[in-house]
């Protein structure tokens, strides 16, 4: 067996704990690695929607409502901080949480971005390592 099946279950698993424990129903998934939107077609009683971090507007905050924003820690493109501000300007006060590969720093990361903004319920989970996934 190749080591993206077992990553894409370890992934799948992980989220499921992380989506059934914030007791929503309503996704927003950012920038999701390749394997994460299929990984969470399984979760039943999902409402699942993905953006591009770009592709977030006050507009589209108001007509999807999201409860539970699942974003990567770290991008190319934008860092967690960077969506937490972006969110927080378009007044949102749902979850975020962001997902990583094991990092020495989580809780200042974490400490960094619930100060930040209060009002988010914010907090980050890893993932099992695999050199195939680069966050």
């Amino acid at each position: 067996m190749s080591r993206t099946p077992r990553s894409r279950l370890a992934l799948q698993a992980v989220l499921f704990q992380c989506v059934k424990a914030s007791e929503t129903s309503n996704l927003l998934l950012v920038d999701p690695a390749r394997e994460l939107p299929s990984s969470l077609k399984e979760i039943s009683g999902q409402a699942i929607q993905v953006l591009q971090y770009d592709q977030i507007t006050a507009q589209k905050m108001v007509k999807l409502r999201p409860e539970l924003v699942l974003a990567p820690l770290l991008t190319e493109r934008f860092d967690i901080l960077d969506l937490a501000n972006r969110l927080d300007a378009f007044g949102f006060t749902g979850k975020l949480r962001a997902y990583s590969r094991p990092l020495p720093n989580i809780a200042a990361i974490r400490q960094e971005v619930r100060a930040a903004h209060p009002e988010i319920d914010f907090d980050i989970f890893t993932l099992p390592t695999d050199k195939c996934r680069d966050n």
